[in-house]
């Protein structure tokens, strides 16, 4: 008798348990919070934004991404206190960053030479300073690294100079303006210093929250769209345009 108390006993205590989370659970995904957060329709290799590569590997996947993503804290925060209190000398001593580095390079120059020389009166020592030398196999991958993407960039800007797609050409005039607009705001060092700001704010904060940000990214790309179909339609498709000229072929 008393053992099948128990066993009574426990399985209400089971049941009212299951019913417990499974209350806690309706209550969990009806809150507001829950449903600002909608799960992610873009699953690894559907991604909005990134694709198939995460903010890691388009950012290098080296150390620049770890400092970027503030795996690496201590740097992250030497880079952003360093590049601070540098625009803050700058802006504020009125010096530009090429004279600063012109001066750095001359006292280091002075002191180092002072240096050896005395070192060698006194037959000591002279100052620990590395032979430094590029390699030919170096050179040669960097060059062609150049060369790669500069004839991308003369591919690309051919095409858009010829008119092969309007649209294209639009998305190019429009960026280049918003770009000369925002430089006539600031000068280049302080530009400098809020893409390194931005470097370290943005990556980390879209890594963080990649769900949401691709889901509102998709609707407001989709909604773009729909209003460009609209001026395409009532407008661009309007200009009249040079006809194509057809290949001879010989």
């Amino acid at each position: 008798m008393q053992a099948a108390a128990m066993s009574e006993r426990s399985d209400l205590t089971h049941s009212t348990a299951e019913s417990d989370m499974d209350t806690v659970t309706q209550t969990v995904h009806k809150m507001p919070a829950s449903n600002t957060a909608p799960a992610s329709e873009y699953g690894p290799g559907k991604r909005f934004l990134t694709k198939d590569k995460n903010v890691h590997q388009i950012l290098g996947g080296g150390r620049a991404a770890d400092v970027f993503l503030w795996k690496d804290r201590n740097t992250s925060v030497a880079v952003l206190v360093g590049s601070t209190l540098l625009w803050c000398l700058l802006e504020k001593s009125g010096y530009t960053l090429l004279t600063l580095l012109s001066n750095i390079f001359m006292f280091s120059l002075a002191i180092l030479f002072v240096w050896a020389n005395v070192s060698s009166l006194l037959n000591r020592a002279g100052p620990p300073v590395p032979e430094f030398s590029l390699s030919d196999d170096f050179v040669m991958r960097t060059a062609s690294c150049v060369r790669d993407e500069l004839n991308k960039a003369l591919r690309f800007s051919r095409n858009v100079a010829l008119g092969n797609d309007f649209k294209l050409f639009f998305k190019v005039v429009t960026l280049l303006w918003v770009v000369s607009t925002v430089a006539s705001w600031f000068n280049l060092l302080t530009l400098i210093w809020i893409g390194v700001i931005l470097l370290h704010v943005v990556p980390f904060v879209y890594d963080k929250y990649e769900d949401i940000i691709d889901h509102h990214a998709s609707n407001a790309f989709h909604a773009a769209n729909v209003h460009f179909k609209k001026l395409d339609d009532a407008v661009l498709q309007k200009i009249p345009r040079a006809p194509a000229k057809e290949k001879k072929i010989q």
